[in-house]
């Protein structure tokens, strides 16, 4: 996600004295809270005009169920097993931009938004046998009578999978969309910079794309081993990525 210049509110007032940089900290479970006072929305300037293919809204405050809208795509808030509520977007524009609105279409006075973050998008194919597990952060000691205390922590997904099989031009020759390949979205997720990935996302009959589906699978967060590029076959090559979510 490129660096956002300015961050305007209409319909509500800062409340926190971050003024909604912690809107785009890199930590969802730091939350920005706004006085609604009409139509709620967020106008974000970025420094680079990008196609926005994905837009998340996490850590909000907001029942499941509310309408968010953002570059002409509209979502509705779904509340995860963790508890947290968010709002997974996915527009179909082509054309860069460098100005998104959000708007938040709720009647609760007081809101929590946890972060907001505006990313291009590209399809890289994985092999079956992928997974995602639940980790648990609570600490565990015990007692002398070995009795069990807890200090509960926070849970967080972690993903590992296996590139699915291809030729150089989309490893190392700019072939997939917008003439970036698997070398240089490794570059650009490397320095744990904000990104996000999207495992499952089309109904396995269909092969129709399902939002809730996708926003039920998508993690925020970063690569933790970064997307690399093994050869199986002369001009073919797999590879293997670790990416861990970063909780609201």
């Amino acid at each position: 996600m490129p660096a956002v210049e300015t961050a305007t509110l209409t319909g509500g007032t800062w409340l926190t004295a971050d003024q909604g940089s912690a809107l785009f900290d890199g930590k969802p479970a730091r939350a920005t809270r706004v006085r609604r006072t009409g139509d709620l929305a967020i106008t974000i300037t970025l420094a680079q005009a990008i196609v926005p293919g994905i837009i998340a809204v996490l850590g909000l405050s907001v029942p499941a169920g509310v309408e968010v809208r953002a570059a002409g795509a509209t979502a509705t808030t779904v509340k995860l097993p963790d508890g947290s509520v968010c709002a997974w977007l996915f527009p179909a524009a082509t054309a860069p931009v460098a100005v998104v609105s959000v708007e938040i279409d709720t009647t609760a006075i007081n809101v929590d938004i946890g972060e907001i973050a505006i990313f291009r998008s590209v399809d890289v194919g994985i092999s079956d046998g992928w997974g995602v597990v639940t980790i648990d952060t609570s600490a565990h000691t015990r007692t002398k009578g070995a009795q069990l205390n807890t200090v509960a922590g926070a849970t967080y997904r972690r993903l590992t999978c296996n590139l699915s099989g291809r030729p150089t031009e989309l490893v190392r020759g700019g072939g997939l969309a917008g003439g970036v390949d698997w070398e240089a979205i490794a570059a650009a997720m490397a320095g744990r910079r904000r990104s996000c990935l999207v495992p499952q996302f089309r109904d396995i009959a269909s092969k129709v794309f399902d939002p809730a589906l996708a926003a039920r699978s998508a993690m925020y967060g970063y690569p933790t081993q970064l997307p690399s590029a093994e050869n199986i076959s002369r001009n073919y090559f797999t590879g293997s990525l670790e990416y861990e979510e970063v909780p609201a």
